[in-house]
């Protein structure tokens, strides 16, 4: 009778749905995330399970078996076994990435807390500042239209001189003319004859 009958069904069919991927020698390698898988005495079914693996355990790969398609594995207590190649997978296992993935989203979410109140901060002083531009254009405005009226009262100066400026002008032609009509009728000097 074959041995593999004895082998519970229920890892069997989990061990039907490991990620097929290609290994390296150099490259870290872990048991596919099935639950458990066995291992053979040799690099194929034929040889009688010799023990059995938590899926996510870090082994080493030894050696490939290319006719069965087999990979030769070191567990890390040290046992030495053989397993179907679509039962490892190359990489860092979930059970070794999660506590690091836990660590990210962690340092992820406090970053995002933090930069939350900072975007909050600076709406509060967008608004401040909002508030200090409506202040300043209400300054701006009450000092356009003092300038406006300035500008109305220097013109009106300009205007006031200018007639002052015409009415001094008048007199003095006036007075000019007033003398000139009177000159001839002022009396003459006589002149005084020396004779020496």
């Amino acid at each position: 009778m074959n041995s593999s009958n004895k082998l519970p069904k229920k890892p069997w069919i989990a061990c039907l749905f490991a990620i097929a991927l290609s290994t390296s020698a150099d490259a870290a390698n872990y048991v596919s995330d099935d639950v458990f898988t066995f291992y053979h005495g040799g690099p194929g079914t034929e040889y009688r399970i010799t023990g059995r693996i938590r899926s996510g355990t870090p082994v080493t790969v030894l050696k490939r078996n290319e006719k069965t398609d087999f990979i030769q594995i070191k567990t890390p207590s040290g046992k030495i076994g053989w397993m179907p190649a679509d039962k490892i997978s190359s990489g860092t296992s979930m059970t070794d990435r999660y506590p690091k993935l836990e660590e990210q989203l962690k340092l992820n979410e406090e970053n995002l807390a933090a930069q939350a109140e900072e975007i909050l901060e600076l709406k509060k002083h967008n608004q401040s500042l909002a508030g200090q531009n409506a202040g300043n254009a209400g300054k701006v405005s009450a000092l356009e239209e003092e300038i406006v009226s300035l500008n109305r009262t220097i013109n009106g100066m300009d205007e006031s001189n200018l007639m002052r400026w015409f009415t001094y002008g008048g007199l003095v032609a006036f007075g000019g003319l007033l003398l000139g009509l009177m000159v001839p009728y002022l009396p003459k000097r006589r002149k005084r004859h020396d004779t020496w």
